[in-house]
């Protein structure tokens, strides 16, 4: 199962890591959770129960009690399963036993004031300890995670007293996403790692001292809405006066699209904080709440369908499932079975993206069918 709060959990590393004062900030504002952590708890326990069945472990079916189990949840679990027996199996048949830990604790206060954690899965085999983690989540994340790093530190403090292993692996495995990552680093580079950058920071965010810092992990930061440093990072934009787009340098271009989307995140963020503030009776100076637009309704749907078929009519509409609602109902398994030679997908509207985006480099259609005047004369030859 997921870890439960501390106050530097691993899961939120990234954040207090990049920007040690958060960690005493965010504690100002409660966790109040989502139904993705909620359904991500509930598939991590599915995995739980799977992985323990298979390996001849006595575990409590969780799904009678499930909210949110469904076909699309049973085969990710079960792929996750048959991703860690197929390893042990693969070390099995290498002549190395390997020894497999489900839900794994991790003590991890030699690093992290006050701090523990959970391994969905550790595996040691030979001088190798992999640590396997479950994201069910659709938002990707690469095995050089600093989670899943301090997840590998964890393991080596718990086992290296049991074992001799010289180097970790970390693995990540998010099904929704058809995406398994892996990475590797021998245990002398985790431990000077640890030493020399994580343990200090960790220091810093446990005493509150520190600068912050904005980037990529304000997303998921629970004080986002209300923190000036943020503000002001979004807000730098604006020295370019809304400028027209055309007198802007390339570089003033390019630094504003680095930041529009969570520019765009953050404002949308601050007016649902003030609205819920305001409901609540707080004031905005220049603000008032009022009501949107309502749209019409029938009071009785039934009602409604039994005049309209009575005056000779059909009131019902029909259509195809789409097909993400498709494969959710049939599971990612059978409905490749059924439809994938049905299934199409058009070629996207062009995006700008950073170079760092794994899709590649957009072409315009012409340009990828034009043919040069050498290369037709070349073929009207052959």
């Amino acid at each position: 199962m997921p870890d439960k709060h501390a106050f530097l959990s691993p899961s939120s590393s990234v954040r207090w890591y990049f920007c040690p004062p958060s960690a005493h900030l965010c504690e100002q504002y409660p966790d109040q959770g989502s139904i993705f952590a909620a359904e991500g708890t509930e598939a991590h326990a599915l995995c739980e129960y799977l992985l323990k069945n298979a390996l001849g472990i006595e575990c409590p079916d969780p799904r009678p009690s499930m909210q949110f189990y469904s076909p699309e949840m049973e085969e990710a679990a079960r792929g996750y399963t048959q991703y860690i027996t197929e390893k042990a199996e693969a070390y099995k048949a290498a002549g190395i036993t390997p020894s497999v830990y489900v839900e794994q604790r991790l003590d991890l206060r030699g690093y992290i004031p006050e701090s523990m954690g959970t391994a969905d899965c550790v595996i040691i085999a030979g001088d190798t300890a992999e640590i396997i983690d479950f994201k069910y989540g659709m938002h990707r994340v690469p095995a050089t995670s600093m989670q899943l790093r301090i997840y590998a530190l964890g393991a080596c403090e718990v086992f290296s007293t049991l074992y001799e292993f010289a180097r970790v692996r970390m693995c990540v495995y998010q099904p929704r996403l058809s995406s398994v990552d892996e990475t590797e680093m021998t245990v002398a580079e985790l431990y000077t790692w640890a030493r020399e950058e994580l343990s200090p920071r960790a220091r810093q965010a446990f005493d509150g001292v520190g600068d912050f810092a904005c980037g990529e992990w304000c997303r998921l930061c629970r004080a986002r809405r209300n923190c000036r440093a943020l503000a002001e990072y979004q807000l730098e934009i604006a020295r370019n006066e809304f400028r027209d787009p055309a007198v802007l340098s390339d570089e003033e271009i390019a630094e504003v699209l680095s930041r529009v989307d969570g520019l765009i995140a953050w404002a949308e963020g601050v007016r649902e904080y003030a609205l819920g503030e305001a409901l609540r009776g707080h004031a905005y100076p220049g603000f008032k709440v009022v009501s949107s637009r309502g749209y019409r309704r029938f009071t009785d749907d039934a009602e409604a369908a039994a005049r309209v078929t009575a005056a000779g009519m059909d009131p019902w509409e029909k259509r195809l499932l789409g097909i993400g609602a498709m494969e959710k109902m049939l599971g990612k398994k059978k409905f490749a079975e059924l439809l994938s030679d049905l299934v199409s997908r058009p070629e996207g509207k062009p995006v700008l993206a950073p170079e760092t985006d794994k899709r590649p480099e957009w072409k315009p259609a012409e340009a990828e069918f034009a043919i040069t005047d050498k290369e037709s004369e070349d073929q009207a030859y052959d």
